[in-house]
């Protein structure tokens, strides 16, 4: 079933888009700029229903350090405490850094 929130936006889009004369050039670029926001809504709610995520979910900011070489991974920790047991998380076949403001979201 599609979102009805989505569907609505994507009308509201189309009939943004159909406005074809404006009274003035601030007119127009206010127009533009409310199309961009628009279409920035809609890929941000696409985003989140691909994910799962909701307004239930926790998101998290991780925390800025003062070294910039610093960096966060994720591990699969194996039941062991002990560091070298652990593994790196690959995303996409691919290890992945992350660095302080990076987001954590958990569904």
């Amino acid at each position: 079933m599609n979102n009805p929130a989505i569907e609505k936006l994507k009308q509201y889009l189309e009939e943004l888009e159909a406005k074809q004369s404006f009274d003035s050039v601030e007119a127009k670029a206010e127009h533009i700029g409310l199309i961009n926001q628009v279409k920035a809504s809609i890929g941000q709610l696409q985003l989140c229903e691909k994910h799962g995520i909701n307004s239930a979910s926790l998101v998290s900011v991780l925390p800025e350090t003062e070294n910039p070489n610093f960096c966060y991974l994720a591990v699969h920790e194996n039941e062991s405490s002990n560091p070298k047991d652990w593994e790196q998380v690959n995303f996409s076949g691919q290890q992945i850094q992350f660095s302080g403001g990076d987001l954590v979201i958990r569904k």
